[in-house]
């Protein structure tokens, strides 16, 4: 009895010795297998062809305005692989001449957006955002002119792997401005239609 009882208490230990090294070895297995493709922080600097158009309140259609490049700064965190919320910043200038003198058109805008992922694995995401921006005319002498105003923004991209952390990135975006002038002025609406290519960093958790 006793030689069975070394013998079953051995078995035992030889077992759960077993167990254990499996499930050692299994959670070995999910710390270093690679988390999903959108997880932290993410970084995203873009290039693109934008073009303008604006109109005042009351007129019956846009004026259509330069094709000039626009350039695009995004940063923020994943909430989940479905969605990432973040800030953007967005800038278009046009160099010209009003009155004889060198002149810089601009559009800016500051806004908090949010980046939808219709599918866990795939890069596709559609995106909007809304915040303040900005509508001016710098001249080089008698100085500079520009409306702060309201800005919404509704954008779609898709992110192509590089590496693990880097991912091009074309993109389709437009930004609409909305500011008030002085009082008895019409109210300034100014559009930003952009293609252009974009950078997408995920340096980490």
């Amino acid at each position: 009895m006793r030689a069975r009882f070394a013998v079953m208490t051995l078995a035992t230990g030889l077992i759960v010795a077993a167990s254990d090294a499996e499930a050692q070895r299994r959670r070995g297995l999910v710390d270093v297998t690679p988390r999903s493709d959108r997880h932290g922080f993410w970084l995203n600097l873009g290039f693109a062809r934008g073009e303008e158009e604006y109109k005042f309140a009351g007129d019956p259609g846009w004026t259509d305005g330069p094709a000039k490049p626009a350039v695009s700064l995004r940063i923020g965190g994943t909430v989940n692989p479905n969605f990432r919320l973040g800030g953007e910043i967005v800038g278009w200038s046009n160099e010209t001449r009003i009155d004889g003198e060198n002149a810089t058109e601009y559009l800016a805008g500051a806004m908090l957006i949010g980046q939808f992922y219709p599918s866990r694995k795939a890069g596709l995401f559609v995106k909007g955002g809304a915040g303040f921006s900005r509508s001016g005319v710098s001249v080089y002498g008698p100085g500079d002119t520009a409306e702060d105003g309201f800005a919404w923004s509704v954008g779609a991209g898709y992110e192509i792997r590089l590496s693990r952390t880097l991912f091009l990135t074309p993109t389709v975006d437009l930004l609409q401005h909305r500011s008030d002038g002085a009082v008895g002025e019409p109210a300034l609406y100014e559009r930003l239609f952009t293609v252009g290519v974009a950078l997408t960093i995920q340096p980490g958790r």
